[in-house]
């Protein structure tokens, strides 16, 4: 490995092993067992974003405790640092008050996401995922917008005290402006692929869904 490789690798995995953001912190949850198998199915198909050293990770794995105790770590892959995006300005991530819950909670299979309405004096939503997926992809298309969900630290949580829970938030390309166009469209493609895997995973027809403007 060239020597200013090696560089670049270790200057962008320094530390992480004491980055606490990257650690989802399990002791709210009632069920630990159904709360890890939750996330766990997310692994690798939802970019994390870690807004204390601004960083997003597209590669990834999920390091679960074997005890009792204890934090779910998020471990980024060391041979694809070039799957992480420096310099996203926590200012450029926004909660979008849409959750992925189980569809068990409504006596379904699968996935489901809770959609606030945008009246926000009508009640939220509850759609399988892929009815849900364009219901945003086109709401967001609508405002000049694109749909690019990320999970944060924090975003495990329960669902009606009962089951778990993800709250999505979202990138915003104003708040990227900084950035080069290159390495813009690299981070639209890497989040729109995730998306579109986990679509492919619990959604139908995952070639007709279109990420609104991510050709930008």
């Amino acid at each position: 490995m060239p020597a200013n490789t090696a560089v670049l690798i270790d200057d962008c995995w320094a530390g992480l092993e004491q980055q606490g953001d990257l650690d989802w912190d399990l002791h709210a949850i009632s069920n630990r067992r159904e709360a890890i198998a939750f996330l766990q199915r997310f692994e690798n198909r939802l970019c994390v974003y870690s807004p204390y050293i601004e960083k997003l990770y597209s590669n990834y794995s999920f390091v679960v405790p074997q005890s009792d105790h204890g934090s779910i770590t998020i471990l980024p892959d060391e041979q694809a640092w070039h799957d992480t995006f420096q310099d996203i300005p926590a200012n450029a991530v926004e909660p979008t008050g849409v959750y992925i819950i189980p569809g068990e909670t409504m006596g379904h299979s699968g996935l489901y996401l809770k959609i606030p309405n945008e009246n926000r004096l009508v009640a939220s939503q509850e759609l399988p995922f892929y009815e849900g997926l364009r219901l945003l992809i086109q709401r967001y298309k609508a405002m000049g917008e694109t749909f690019l969900p990320v999970l944060i630290k924090g975003d495990l949580r329960e669902y009606e005290a009962r089951m778990p829970s993800l709250h999505l938030h979202r990138i915003k390309l104003s708040g990227l402006k900084h950035c080069s166009q290159l390495s813009v469209n690299a981070l639209i493609r890497a989040i729109t692929a995730h998306v579109l895997a986990l679509f492919e995973r619990y959604g139908q027809r995952a070639g007709d869904v279109a990420m609104g403007n991510s050709a930008h």
